[in-house]
């Protein structure tokens, strides 16, 4: 193993997940408290939990999607810089008239 290199601790990865998860979800619930439960304040809490679920997979899907449409812009930028790559070696190595 090199010294130095990080590992990663996935009890600490969890952790902090679960933390930001709680974090979120405290937060819909102070927002649902503020505004649509005012008169029902422990439906706030009985929705914040399924709420932030569904935030969280919505924004991991948000961000799976932009990462596949990248993938493909990537690979034809990747296609192309190796193509003008190959003919700038060529036009190069061309003995010269």
């Amino acid at each position: 193993m090199v010294e130095g290199a990080y590992m990663f601790d996935w009890s600490t990865i969890s952790t902090l997940i679960a933390q930001a998860f709680n974090a979120l979800e405290d937060l819909i619930n102070n927002l649902l408290t503020q505004t649509l439960f005012k008169a029902r304040p422990e439906l706030a809490e009985q929705f914040s939990g399924p709420i932030s679920l569904l935030v969280s997979l919505t924004a991991l899907y948000l961000l799976l999607t932009f990462i596949t449409a990248a993938k493909k812009t990537i690979g034809i930028i990747l296609i192309i810089g190796w193509a003008l790559l190959i003919v700038a070696i060529v036009l190069t190595t061309m003995p010269s008239a």
